[in-house]
């Protein structure tokens, strides 16, 4: 008899809600049932799909995979892809092999014919067995920082020296007089916004900002209420640029952690001017606040990039975070694995 077997579950079941949230919980960082429900039940796009391995011999469940459904546009196209989550096995099951044989029954419920495919952004310890298993990388995931002043996060200082107020206080106003941002013109046609809901606005900007890319997840005012207004994982906020007759030109979803702010989705019409007005509005904004550092992860084309750098936000180059996929249509992998094709951000990833 085989030690584990591995059985798809059904997560509306309150036996199998237990037995995973607390798979989870004891596994994994920013669990809870509120989660559970919001992630796996109430998904625009539908229930998750779950996974989980049941020891043989005293049939407890010890380890967990899912997979969250998403749209995509692929070439303008819709496409329903899922997202590999939640993997979890129990620490004292990890050496014996259940986590290899989960990822492989969920990879297989994948078909030939299908256009399906499941991406994700694993840890450093997941990644070697996605790869092993047959996903194969899009890029990496590139994490961008800005830094605003001395204390870039709570109590984490530029330099121990500066923890001293009167020099921290220089190095601030040094900062801020070299900025970009305080130098930049031509933003008189944009005002600023920061809504509490997601109205038909964003659906408008959406429809237009979709035909920039050749895959993005989807972001329409529905999508971006559940994914961040419903979301009980974080308190996330929204900044816009708005024009004169008050359609958004871009806007900015991010929260606040330990003096940082981080951005976990932007959208903005295709103009250098638009896009460096919103950075250096939210910059500004942000700065208002007393936030001492942005950051930002990405991938996609150099595009986004080069703004990035040219307002001062630097390459952490000791994250070393990659974006996989997996798909069995062989005949749209090399687009799908083309990174400059992708605009990925935080929030596309597994809620």
């Amino acid at each position: 008899m085989e030690r584990y077997t591995i059985v798809e579950t059904d997560v509306t079941k309150y036996e199998i809600q237990d037995a995973l949230v607390g798979i989870l919980t004891r596994n994994l960082t920013m669990q809870s049932r509120q989660r559970f429900i919001w992630n796996y039940r109430n998904c625009p796009y539908g229930i998750a799909r779950c996974w989980m391995a049941k020891e043989s011999q005293s049939e407890a469940y010890v380890g967990s995979g899912a997979l969250f459904p998403r749209r995509l546009f692929v070439n303008k196209k819709p496409v329903i892809a899922e997202i590999a989550g939640d993997f979890a096995v129990e620490k004292e099951h990890r050496v014996y092999g259940p986590a290899l044989k989960l990822q492989k029954t969920i990879q297989s419920t994948l078909s030939e014919d299908s256009f399906k495919f499941i991406y994700g952004v694993p840890n450093k310890l997941s990644e070697t067995l996605f790869l092993k298993i047959g996903y194969k990388e899009i890029g990496k995931f590139n994490k961008f920082v800005k830094v605003l002043k001395n204390e870039y996060k709570e109590k984490k200082y530029l330099s121990d020296f500066l923890r001293v107020k009167i020099f921290g206080y220089i190095l601030d106003y040094i900062i801020k007089l070299f900025s970009k941002e305080n130098w930049y013109k031509g933003m008189a046609d944009f005002s600023i916004e920061t809504p509490e809901h997601f109205d038909q606005r964003f659906d408008k900007l959406w429809a237009i900002a979709l035909k920039q890319f050749n895959m993005i997840g989807e972001r329409t005012s529905k999508f971006l209420d559940w994914r961040y207004k419903q979301s009980p994982a974080q308190k996330y906020e929204t900044f816009c640029i708005v024009d004169k007759k008050m359609n958004i030109a871009g806007y900015i979803i991010y929260y606040d952690k330990d003096n940082m702010s981080n951005i976990v989705d932007m959208l903005f019409i295709e103009s250098d001017k638009i896009l460096g007005t919103l950075l250096v509005k939210f910059i500004l904004f942000l700065r208002k606040k007393g936030i001492g550092s942005i950051s930002i992860y990405y991938l996609g084309n150099n595009s986004l990039e080069r703004k990035l750098k040219e307002f001062n936000f630097f390459l952490r180059k000791e994250e070393d975070v990659k974006v996989l996929i997996y798909s069995r249509n062989n005949s749209m992998e090399s687009e799908l694995l083309d990174k400059n094709k992708w605009y990925f951000l935080a929030g596309d990833n597994d809620a």
